[in-house]
């Protein structure tokens, strides 16, 4: 009944003060609220569309003008201005208000009348390469298209009957299918892992803070004296108000993905539920090693929020991690958000047996007892005033 009521007086405390302290309340509900529908706004179209390129058509004919309607039509692709020299074309692109531009030869329609051999030239900025990869895709798509239709059309006028058409113009058909996000949609691939980041420098954050804040003004004392001076008791108190907000938030992301947006969860909701619960703790755990380390607020929120952003970049979710270098991809074993995308991506998008998920909730379960090894620092940082009215 003491370690319970221990509990209870270190959390009602914690409650009274998240309420009090504004800049508490912001990091742990209110800006955690904001960065979901910050996301939530900027991916809800999901898709990468209508993208501006201009044409530089030099042959100007019936066959030049339907090239650049193919490609006018795909998804990806928005046609500007079509009446461009290369140089004014070159100049759009290095402005920002293009991401490339197309230049069709003279002569373009009486080399495919001639069955000669011609080309398109594509230019496509790469300096954003979500944007050229879909420009790419596109434009080469519709060129292939318009190449068979004018093979199929020439082959049709010397008698070819029309299976023979498509087994000359196309002898292997290819089929493609998508697994995991068949509609190839950003919001589905990027806008979880962004929230979760969020969701993970909130996390690391407000535990910083709420453990910091009692050394910064001396008031670890008050928050011993409600735990009965227990360490435990008082991390419990302290952190689980944090806990409750935090899953809150990550199933405020759930939410938004399968019902907002209509993503389809095809796996485990209970065990992304369950590796939800051990990624918030195992950001917590660290967060209190970083404290008792440092035991100085102002460094350890720095430490702890380039700890969480930087776990971003090893993920895997930008670049592969199994194309990193060796060591990157030990580096990339360093932060639990590698372990609970790979259980995301599982669950809800693979629809994966859960047993490919135990090895990666086993990995969560690593992170929780660092604290172990901080016990007896974090013991004294709390008990002597020498740590208090830092910085």
């Amino acid at each position: 009944m003491r370690i319970l009521s221990g509990i209870y007086h270190v959390l009602r405390r914690e409650v009274k003060s998240i309420f009090e302290d504004r800049l508490y309340l912001a990091s742990t509900v209110v800006l955690p609220l904001i960065m979901l529908l910050f996301f939530v706004v900027i991916f809800w179209d999901g898709s990468i569309t209508k993208l501006p390129v201009s044409v530089v058509d030099n042959d100007n004919t019936v066959l030049s003008r339907n090239l650049v309607s193919m490609v006018d039509a795909t998804p990806g692709v928005d046609i500007g201005r079509r009446d461009l020299s290369v140089d004014e074309a070159n100049s759009e692109l290095l402005r920002g208000e293009t991401y490339g531009y197309i230049v069709i030869p003279d002569g373009f329609e009486d080399d495919i009348v001639g069955s000669r051999q011609t080309s398109v030239n594509v230019y496509i900025s790469a300096t954003n390469l979500s944007a050229a990869g879909v420009l790419r895709r596109d434009i080469q798509q519709a060129v292939k298209t318009f190449s068979s239709g004018v093979a199929m059309t020439r082959l049709a006028a010397i008698g070819v009957d029309g299976y023979q058409v498509m087994a000359e113009v196309m002898p292997i058909n290819m089929q493609t299918h998508t697994l995991a996000n068949p509609y190839m949609n950003y919001g589905y691939y990027l806008a979880p892992i962004f929230m979760i980041v969020g969701v993970v420098v909130f996390t690391v954050l407000a535990t910083i803070y709420a453990i910091g804040r009692e050394l910064r003004y001396a008031t670890a004392p008050e928050w011993m004296a409600a735990a009965y001076d227990s360490l435990p008791v008082a991390l419990i108190g302290k952190l689980l108000p944090i806990t409750i907000a935090m899953m809150i938030m990550m199933q405020l992301v759930m939410f938004i993905m399968f019902v907002v947006m209509g993503m389809e969860c095809v796996g485990s909701y209970a065990v992304i539920l369950l590796a939800s619960l051990l990624f918030i703790v195992a950001y917590q755990a660290i967060a209190v090693v970083i404290v008792a380390v440092t035991a100085n607020l102002r460094l350890a929120l720095s430490l702890g929020g380039g700890y969480s952003v930087m776990a971003f970049t090893f993920s895997g979710i930008t670049f592969p991690i199994m194309a990193m270098y060796e060591v990157a991809q030990l580096f990339s074993r360093l932060f639990p958000l590698t372990y609970f995308s790979l259980i995301f991506i599982n669950e809800a998008m693979l629809g994966a047996d859960t047993r490919y998920s135990f090895a990666d909730i086993g990995a969560l379960l690593i992170f929780i007892p660092l604290v172990l090894f901080v016990w007896r620092r974090l013991g004294r940082v709390v008990r002597n005033s020498k740590y208090w009215g830092k910085d």
